[in-house]
């Protein structure tokens, strides 16, 4: 993992077992894990202006990951998976991609926000492995890609405040991301993905499955199977058939039963939080007021008076 000072990092220690772990500090560096996936953010200290260069070292057996940052203004230097580069200087924000298996040094000046994302094992070739069955991908170094860096941002927001769907969110998200590292023949895969679609009765025994399941966690793949199609088809036959993404139908569908047991249950909201996928009375809280603009309490004394 990129850090600061000559260290080798590997795969980050474990969080606590939440919706999100609790932020935690490690060499001045805050980590937060997203329980449903696995996904770790992490944030380097501001910096307010160019710092010393520093050294930053990770091993081939180091995550897939994707750091954000602002260039200081000073160039950067050294070797990404055994090749020497050299990067001229900058203040754009721009994108590096470390994928799994490409060992790295870099000298470079902290810049004054860097953010970044470290995925588990084969997390990232496993949502693109029906059109590029693979375990490795190729490393992107400072790219001042608007696209990379704003999905990074989307699963970093998600992390810091999960929403109704988050596993789900984060997992699409996440996806178009790898298949942005992958290069393949987009019209070929399109042509045959015209050729799919969902029928009526796979659409009912999908959404049958999501309202029977929504206590836990629905991953997009447990939807996929549930269809009888592969995930990168999946996604695209859902949204053509319902006019909305799974992660917007599960996301609505969480906030009609949370706003239904509100008004017509007696249950605490600490445990109408589990019922609704969370595992914690704060994180349901902070996600209904966002989704809805109240908070649960205050949402069940408007509707009953």
């Amino acid at each position: 993992m990129f850090m600061p000072g000559v260290r080798a990092i590997t795969q980050p220690e474990a969080a606590c077992s939440v919706d999100r772990g609790e932020p935690r500090q490690l060499h001045g560096i805050e980590y937060i894990q997203h329980k449903a996936t696995g996904i770790e953010l992490f944030r380097l200290p501001w910096v307010s202006s160019p710092a010393e260069m520093q050294t930053a070292v990770r091993t081939d057996s180091s995550p897939d990951m994707i750091i954000v940052s602002r260039g200081s203004g000073r160039a950067a230097h050294g070797k990404m998976a055994g090749s020497r580069f050299t990067v001229a200087p900058s203040t754009a924000v721009r994108a590096t991609f470390a994928p799994h298996g490409a060992d790295s040094y870099i000298v470079y000046s902290p810049s004054s926000h860097t953010v970044g994302v470290s995925f588990p094992d084969t997390f990232l070739a496993q949502l693109v492995t029906e059109i590029a069955p693979t375990k490795y991908f190729d490393p992107i170094l400072f790219q001042p890609d608007t696209r990379l860096v704003q999905l990074t941002q989307m699963i970093q927001a998600e992390i810091i405040a999960p929403g109704f769907a988050s596993e789900m969110l984060i997992e699409g998200v996440c996806r178009a991301m790898a298949v942005g590292f992958l290069r393949y023949d987009h019209q070929t895969v399109r042509a045959e993905a015209e050729r799919i679609w969902l029928p009526p009765w796979k659409l009912k025994r999908v959404l049958d499955f999501i309202d029977s399941n929504l206590d836990e966690d629905v991953r997009l793949q447990d939807l996929a199977v549930v269809a009888g199609l592969s995930l990168f088809h999946f996604v695209r036959v859902f949204k053509q058939a319902t006019g909305v993404t799974p992660y917007h139908y599960v996301r609505d569908r969480r906030i009609e039963r949370s706003r239904a047991l509100l008004i017509d249950s007696k249950l605490e909201i600490s445990q109408l939080a589990l019922m609704c996928g969370f595992s914690s009375q704060s994180h349901f809280t902070a996600a209904f007021t966002k989704a809805v603009g109240v908070s649960p309490g205050r949402f069940r004394r408007e509707s009953r008076v």
